[in-house]
């Protein structure tokens, strides 16, 4: 089953739609973050997998009392050389892999006062595949999948009533790359926001 970028934004706006007429409160939260990856297969032959990555993006956020739906859009970079530093916010090597995340997440607050909440938000991850650096690693752009999934959970902070911190941990349904059944990216996100 081929799925379009297309196909996948119009079910995205549908639930958006649907799910944020029964809300109370719609809000922004522009995010930036630092990600660290490993390749399942990698970690299994060489005892270490770590490729340092950042992102940027924005979340929408669906609240009516502790529920909460999050769906989002994010643009991702991820190292594809196996570094010694599992996080980085280096921009000047380019040997980068880029990609979109539809991420789509559901929530509830398990504590909550006038300007501080904290939420446990599990979901799922569409990953499209945008492009790839110049790099002297051996990668093309014809040996990564278009389009993976994976599963998501969190834990999701509102600091001070405008301000935002998550930690997630992703986990990827299928293989990132064609020719390596097991390349599958297990990770973890720091991200910071600001709510408007």
């Amino acid at each position: 089953m081929n799925i379009g970028f297309r196909q996948t934004g119009l079910v995205w706006l549908w639930i958006l739609i649907a799910y944020g007429t029964g809300f109370s409160q719609v809000v922004f939260n522009p995010k930036i973050g630092l990600e660290t990856w490993s390749l399942k297969d990698e970690s299994e032959m060489s005892g270490q997998s770590k490729h340092p990555g950042q992102l940027f993006g924005l979340d929408l956020i669906l609240q009516k009392e502790k529920w909460m739906f999050i769906p989002g859009f994010e643009y991702h970079r991820i190292s594809m050389k196996n570094e010694n530093n599992a996080f980085s916010f280096d921009f000047s090597d380019p040997h980068h892999a880029h990609y979109f995340v539809i991420p789509l997440q559901a929530g509830y607050t398990i504590y909550g006062d006038s300007i501080n909440h904290v939420s446990l938000v599990a979901g799922a991850d569409l990953n499209f595949f945008y492009d790839l650096d110049e790099n002297d690693l051996g990668f093309e752009d014809d040996m990564f999948y278009g389009v993976t999934s994976a599963l998501t959970a969190s834990a999701f902070a509102t600091l001070f009533t405008h301000f935002t911190a998550e930690v997630k941990y992703h986990y990827a349904l299928q293989a990132m790359l064609k020719e390596r059944d097991d390349s599958k990216l297990r990770g973890w996100t720091f991200a910071i926001g600001v709510r408007f």
